[in-house]
């Protein structure tokens, strides 16, 4: 008995303390709705100011949803630019590998041709016996593959070539009997690392070697 007793008065202390608390602070929800019942009042005497509150709020609404439509539409926009400039740069972009595999290609077309020129060139001095130089007098075919027999063209000069010499003395040898087949013109020309120098320079180059003591 006396156990319940305690039990009970708990349970009024923590009611007074309860409704003590309640008091002292206030209910917030009871607030609450005292704050709108008294708005509501307000707008039951002028339901215009409703109606006005109501019409603000939807054009507020509409506004913004006019807003998410022209942002909408001009993502929209930016999206097939977006796609416009990649194509563009995928374009570009094949147009820019195919001149690279041309220029590739060109590069090693040239680089063959070098190495072919090299192959075609006698390096140091070399004398070479000239038959003839003609404006229309073609025989470069015959000069393909060929070393004995040379073909050079100087605008609308063709100058033919034959033999390759080191010696100055067996290129003029050479020349006496190409003179004596009847090409009276022959001459010996001179060239430098495949390019054609004068006979003056020539002959320094072989007095600079020790090859040659004459005029």
């Amino acid at each position: 008995m006396r156990w319940w007793l305690m039990l009970f008065g708990l349970s009024l202390i923590g009611s007074g303390l309860y409704a003590q608390q309640k008091k002292k602070g206030g209910d917030p929800q009871k607030a609450l709705k005292k704050e709108w019942k008294k708005k509501a009042k307000q707008y039951v005497k002028n339901p215009l100011a409703l109606k006005a509150r109501e019409e603000g709020f939807q054009r507020q609404i509409q506004n913004k949803d006019q807003e998410i439509e022209e942002l909408t539409k001009r993502n929209r926009e930016l999206q097939e630019r977006i796609a416009e400039l990649e194509n563009q740069l995928r374009a570009r972009q094949y147009s820019y590998d195919s001149l690279q595999s041309e220029v590739t290609r060109l590069r090693a077309a040239y680089e063959a041709e070098k190495k072919q020129a090299r192959l075609d060139v006698m390096p140091g001095l070399v004398f070479k016996v000239q038959i003839g130089a003609f404006r229309l007098f073609d025989m470069r075919k015959y000069a393909q593959d060929n070393p004995f027999f040379e073909a050079e063209a100087l605008g609308d000069i063709n100058r033919y070539t034959v033999g390759r010499f080191r010696d100055l003395a067996l290129a003029e040898a050479f020349q006496k009997d190409i003179k004596r087949l009847g090409i009276r013109d022959a001459w010996i020309v001179p060239f430098k690392d495949g390019v054609r120098i004068t006979m003056k320079e020539a002959k320094e180059l072989l007095k600079a070697q020790g090859a040659f003591s004459g005029d």
